[in-house]
């Protein structure tokens, strides 16, 4: 999984990861609006699930009103951009074990969604909040669950429950399809790799419309309903990340100035100054801190 922070201030998050025979459970928590994408384990489908939320997010470019259940191929997982917190449970599972179930069980519009591969998205309905009820049941006492999930039957009965709430859900009426990206997420996503590509000469606004092909209002329409930001602020985040990784990844004595060199950033005040209001410390503080 990456992540890059949308919004200002110091980054807090947790991340608890369960995993079980045929079935991963991660319980992603953070304190900041991020842009999120990734990849699940070959053949899972994955279901991911509010436990808290506040704002708006996005995904696949439309706005996403939260609490929703977003249901996902695990093999390329659409960037979600996040609200400003989030407490997200995510559940990735062997798609052809669901489906065996589902089609067991009689249950045909389940089976169907399993095969489809499609994308769908659930609102708040009675289903989904039980399966968001149960979720939270299962990280109330982590350590009398990890004494549990040393036992086969008490693996196999988790699996087993989560699964009948996830068919509930992929069962009911209200689920919508949703498309991969709209025309806009995609005008958006190819100026973002072409200005990362030549980070270093940073390409204007200008660069960017003649690369793509659109006019400046198309392009900052387009990155407005995709990210929610300008180009010019959403480019700067990327590129402020980019410096961001470097520095964390530093092995050994490394000069800061040479890295936001490399990113684009010339006038050194201004950019310690916007580093330090994105992440709410100095890049130096970053370089010092422990990697994890």
């Amino acid at each position: 999984m990456e992540f890059t922070q949308l919004s200002s201030g110091r980054f807090d998050g947790s991340l608890i990861d369960i995993r079980l025979d045929r079935m991963q459970i991660l319980r992603d928590a953070a304190n900041t609006a991020l842009a999120k994408k990734g990849r699940a384990w070959d053949g899972s489908i994955v279901f991911s699930l509010p436990i808290e939320a506040q704002g708006e997010g996005r995904f696949a470019g439309r706005p996403l009103v939260f609490p929703a259940c977003l249901v996902t191929d695990g093999q390329d997982l659409v960037e979600l951009c996040t609200p400003k917190s989030l407490d997200l449970a995510c559940i990735a599972v062997a798609r052809s074990w669901l489906l065996e179930m589902a089609e067991t069980q009689g249950r045909k519009l389940a089976a169907q969604r399993l095969r489809s591969r499609r994308s769908g998205l659930h609102g708040s309905t009675p289903t989904m909040r039980r399966l968001k009820h149960a979720v939270a049941d299962v990280f109330a006492d982590l350590p009398r669950l990890t004494q549990a999930l040393d036992h086969a039957g008490s693996r196999a009965g988790l699996e087993n429950a989560l699964a009948d709430l996830l068919l509930d859900t992929l069962s009911a009426e209200e689920g919508d399809p949703v498309s991969i990206a709209t025309p806009q997420k995609k005008i958006a996503d190819k100026a973002r790799a072409y200005v990362m590509e030549h980070a270093e000469r940073q390409p204007t606004i200008d660069d960017i419309c003649r690369h793509v092909g659109v006019s400046r209002r198309k392009l900052q329409n387009c990155f407005h309903d995709a990210f929610g930001f300008s180009p010019t602020q959403f480019l700067r985040m990327m590129r402020l990340d980019g410096v961001r990784r470097e520095l964390r990844a530093a092995g050994g004595p490394v000069s800061i100035g040479e890295i936001a060199a490399r990113w684009g950033f010339w006038h050194w005040s201004r950019f310690a100054g916007e580093y330090r209001a994105l992440y709410g410390e100095l890049p130096s503080q970053t370089l010092r801190r422990p990697r994890a």
